[in-house]
C-alpha cells in the first residue's frame, strides 16, 4: 500500500519552512506517533536483532578463583556454561580471547573450539590464558551458532593490590585545602534541630537537622538517637550522586545521622538537585566546583556530631557509596575524628583512569561548551578533588567494596586508590555485580561497624 505524505493546509512534510507553525506542531506530533507505532510494530513482529539469540542461549561466566583475582604467576582460568534453552541440539564455534582494561586486544590470546549442546541442556567449559601483568582484564566470549552470534564479557584482575598510579596533586594542593577549611570556619553553623512528632521505631528519638555550611549554604539530614542513656556510637551515611538520604528506623542502640550534602534531599533550599548535573557545575574554577562545597558540608556534619552529648565523639563512622564512597573517603581524610569508613563502589576516584576507562558524553559536551575549556584543564581542577590525592591522610581503618562488573567506578581506580591508603583496610570483592554491592553487603558493613563498636550484634 502506498502511504501519502502528511499534509497541513496543503504544504507537504517537505515544506516546514513555509508552514505555518500549528501546521509543524501537528507534523512534529504525527512523528511522534509514527515513531511510536514503528516501534511498537517491531516488538510485536520480533524484529529486534538479539532477541532470537537471547531466548535460545544463555552464557554464564565465571573464573576459577572465588573472587576473580588472581596472582601474577598463576594461569587464568576462565569458565563458561553455555545453556540451550531450545528443544533441539545446537552446534558451533566457541571463541575465547583477551583484552585489557580499556578493552584493547592482547596479541595472540585468541582461542577457538566447536562446541554441541543439546536440547534444553547446559554445558560447562574452561580456558586457561596465559599469566599476565598487574591489572584488570576482560575474558571476551562469543558463541556462533545458526547464524547467530551470542557475546558475553568477564572482568577479572591480576594482583590488583600492586596497581600504582601516580599522585596527580598540584603543588597548591594542601594550601587548597586548608584555605577551604578556614572559610568554612568563619560561617557560623546555625545549628537546627527539630524534633520530628513520630518515629516508626519507638525506641528512638528522630530529629530533622540544619544547618549553614561552606558558602553559607544551608544543608540537613535526619538524626536518629537511640531513647537510652548515652553517649552512642554513630553513622554518618553519606548520599550517593543525585540520592535522598532518609531515617532507617534501624537500631535503639546505635546513632545514625542520614545526611544530605547541598542539592541533595533535603539540602535543596539554596542549591537545587536539577539538572543532576553535579559533577560538572563549576568545573572551569576549582574555586567554584561543586565538590568543594559538598566536601565541607560533610566536614560540617562531623563538627555538628561532635557536639551533641548523646554522641560519643571517639566512636563516630562514617559510610556511603558511588558518589557517598567519595564523600566518606574525603572526611575521613580531612577529619581525624572518623573513627571507621566504609567507602563502597567509590566514586571520585582517579580521574585520570577513570576516564581512560569509561565514556560520559555529558563530560564531551560541557568540554565543547567553551572554547577555553579542553581535558587537560578538566583533570587539573578535578585532581584537587581527586580521592588518590587523599588517600594517604586517612587514618582510621577502612572497609570497602566493590563490584568487580562495575564500569560506572572501575575497580582500577578504585585499586589505585586503596593502595594508597596506609590505615588498616579491608577489601570485599562481588565477582558478578557491577555497580552495586548487593544485599548481603551492608549487613556485612553493619556488623563490622557494630564489632568495631563493641556493641551486641
Amino acid at each position: 500500500m502506498r502511504r501519502s505524505i502528511p499534509k497541513c493546509n496543503g504544504y507537504s512534510v517537505s515544506q516546514p519552512a513555509k508552514m505555518p507553525r500549528y501546521c509543524r506542531a501537528r507534523l512534529r506530533l504525527f512523528s511522534i506517533y509514527a515513531i511510536r507505532f514503528l516501534c511498537c510494530a517491531a516488538l510485536v513482529s520480533g524484529a529486534a536483532p538479539n532477541a532470537a539469540a537471547q531466548a535460545t542461549l544463555k552464557i554464564d561466566l565465571d573464573t576459577v578463583s572465588i573472587d576473580g583475582i588472581f596472582e601474577t604467576e598463576s594461569k587464568t582460568e576462565i569458565r563458561a556454561e553455555v545453556k540451550n534453552q531450545t528443544q533441539k541440539s545446537i552446534s558451533g564455534i566457541f571463541h575465547w580471547s583477551l583484552t585489557d582494561a580499556t578493552q584493547k586486544p592482547i596479541p595472540d590470546s585468541a582461542h577457538s573450539q566447536p562446541l554441541k549442546i543439546p536440547a534444553d541442556s547446559a554445558v560447562s567449559i574452561s580456558h586457561s590464558f596465559p599469566a599476565g601483568a598487574t591489572g584488570f582484564y576482560f575474558a571476551k566470549v562469543t558463541f556462533e551458532a545458526d547464524n547467530q552470534r551470542h557475546s558475553e564479557r568477564f572482568r577479572f584482575g591480576i594482583n590488583p593490590t600492586a596497581i600504582a598510579s601516580e599522585r596527580s596533586a598540584e603543588p597548591d594542593f594542601e594550601e587548597f585545602w586548608t584555605q577551604t577549611q578556614g572559610l568554612l570556619g568563619k560561617i557560623k553553623p546555625q545549628y537546627r534541630v527539630i524534633k520530628q512528632i513520630e518515629s516508626k521505631n519507638k525506641g528512638l528519638t528522630l530529629y530533622e537537622i540544619e544547618f549553614h555550611s561552606f558558602g553559607n549554604v544551608r544543608v540537613g539530614g535526619w538524626l536518629e538517637i537511640p531513647n537510652t542513656p548515652g553517649p552512642h556510637p554513630c553513622v554518618l551515611r553519606l548520599p550517593g550522586y543525585g540520592q535522598n538520604m532518609k531515617p532507617l528506623n534501624k537500631f535503639n542502640d546505635l546513632a545514625v545521622f542520614s545526611f544530605n550534602i547541598r542539592g541533595h534531599g533535603n539540602s535543596q533550599k539554596d542549591i537545587s538537585g536539577k539538572p543532576n548535573n553535579f559533577w560538572v557545575r563549576g568545573l572551569e574554577d576549582k574555586e567554584n566546583y561543586f565538590y568543594r562545597g559538598a566536601f565541607m558540608d560533610c566536614l560540617r556534619a562531623m563538627e555538628f556530631l561532635k557536639i551533641r552529648p548523646e554522641i560519643d565523639n571517639e566512636k563516630i563512622a562514617v559510610w556511603g557509596g558511588s558518589q557517598g564512597g567519595g564523600l566518606a573517603l574525603a572526611t575521613a581524610a580531612f577529619d581525624p575524628a572518623a573513627s571507621y569508613c566504609v567507602a563502597d563502589i567509590p566514586f571520585l576516584v582517579d580521574w585520570v583512569n577513570y576516564f581512560k576507562l569509561t565514556r560520559w558524553p555529558e563530560m564531551d559536551q560541557w568540554i565543547a561548551t567553551s572554547p577555553d575549556q579542553d581535558w587537560k584543564s578538566v583533570l587539573k581542577t578535578m585532581s584537587y578533588f581527586d580521592l588518590l590525592n587523599l588517600a594517604s591522610q586517612i587514618e582510621c581503618p577502612v572497609l570497602t567494596g566493590i563490584g568487580l562488573q562495575d564500569d560506572v567506578c572501575p575497580p582500577t581506580t578504585i585499586f589505585s586508590m586503596f593502595n594508597r591508603i596506609q590505615a588498616p583496610k579491608t577489601i570485599v570483592i562481588y565477582p558478578k555485580r557491577k555497580h552495586a554491592t548487593g544485599r548481603q553487603h551492608p549487613d556485612l558493613v553493619w556488623r563490622t561497624l557494630r564489632a568495631h563498636f563493641n556493641l551486641k550484634n
